[in-house]
């Protein structure tokens, strides 16, 4: 069992810890919420699944997981977290863009200083640069500056 934690990547994070941090975990299961909207920690659950089993990993990311991480996103403000009956509905409190643009503006702000946190920040401004090859070029650029 111990072999099957260290070959997941759930604990990898994205940007710096706090508040605009999000694990592997997390952006799988928010790429769920933005393609379904609105869904229950369950569908999230049966979806992951789903991906695992099609790509025979050895170990799957247990209910109870899934549920403490969908809460853990609604206190970050990451997700809105509504209660019909005993069920909890969930849906994003912000798109791919916003997320995106959260994160790395608190990259910028905790790594950077002057002309390069500048340069991030304008370059944030317009969200056409939101794609990985474009955020790769602007990482070249930064790291040039140094």
């Amino acid at each position: 069992m111990q072999k099957d934690k260290k070959m997941r990547k759930h604990s990898s994070e994205i940007g710096i810890g706090g508040l605009n941090s999000i694990s592997s975990l997390e952006a799988d299961i928010m790429k769920i919420v933005w393609e379904k909207g609105e869904v229950t920690v369950r569908e999230v659950h049966e979806e992951m699944l789903k991906k695992e089993v099609s790509k025979r990993d050895s170990g799957f990311t247990p209910y109870t997981t899934v549920m403490s991480t969908m809460t853990t996103l609604s206190d970050k403000g990451i997700l809105n977290q509504n209660r019909i009956g005993k069920t909890y509905i969930y849906s994003a409190a912000m798109d791919k863009q916003e997320l995106s643009r959260s994160i790395m503006e608190t990259v910028a702000d905790t790594l950077l200083e002057g002309t390069s946190k500048d340069l991030v920040f304008t370059y944030l401004s317009d969200s056409d640069n939101l794609n990985t090859g474009a955020i790769r070029k602007l990482l070249k650029k930064i790291d040039s500056l140094k």
